[in-house]
């Protein structure tokens, strides 16, 4: 921010050279005909805020997105802690069929990664930012920023965690539909490409 700054000293100066000739007998404040100093200030300016990503959608469709997110944040918590566990259960085939809408294709890439596999994910990537870049009645597209330095996936074969390669932010996005049971899970876009994310939502 810019700051503007005045010049106080001299005001200041013929405050005290005022006082002093008064002090002195050398002039009556009252009948000095010269106009008191003042100190003027400049107006402050403020820096003109950036858009945000949020501001070319309407409050509508910020409900829309916010609805699809909290979805997609419940999907979060159950599908980190099943991979965590690696077991599956009534209650795991009942919470794809709750978030997903292909429950049968991502419940078996569960089965074949975490129960088949043997894969382990004692700790979960850590979810930087979400940011929405598509919202309809129908559908809402968003991304998301995973920063990878936390996943910590142990291999079955080695019991060594997976090394995670560059770019340790990874930018995802996903696309939500709103069906009559809620908002559910459609699929990622762009899954063939690896795209780096910054710390905070663009």
């Amino acid at each position: 921010m810019r700051r503007f700054h005045t010049n106080t000293c001299a005001a200041l100066g013929a405050v005290v050279l005022m006082l002093g000739l008064s002090a002195c007998g050398g002039g009556n404040p009252k009948s000095d005909p010269s106009p008191s100093p003042t100190i003027s200030s400049s107006p402050s300016s403020s820096p003109t805020p950036q858009p945000t990503w949020d501001n070319k959608f309407s409050p509508a469709q910020m409900k829309s997105y916010n609805a699809a997110l909290t979805r997609w944040k419940e999907w979060w918590a159950f599908y980190t802690e099943a991979a965590r566990k690696g077991v599956d259960t009534p209650a795991v085939q009942a919470g794809f069929a709750k978030y997903v809408t292909d429950p049968i294709t991502e419940h078996q890439n569960f089965l074949d990664i975490y129960v088949t596999g043997g894969v382990r994910m004692e700790r979960a990537p850590t979810v930087l930012w979400t940011s929405a870049t598509r919202i309809t009645k129908t559908d809402v597209d968003f991304n998301y920023c995973l920063d990878m330095s936390t996943d910590h996936e142990v291999n079955p074969t080695t019991g060594k965690v997976n090394p995670v390669d560059p770019p340790l932010k990874q930018l995802v996005t996903v696309r939500m539909l709103n069906t009559t049971k809620g908002w559910k899970l459609l699929g990622y876009l762009y899954q063939n490409k690896e795209r780096a994310c910054g710390p905070t939502a663009p």
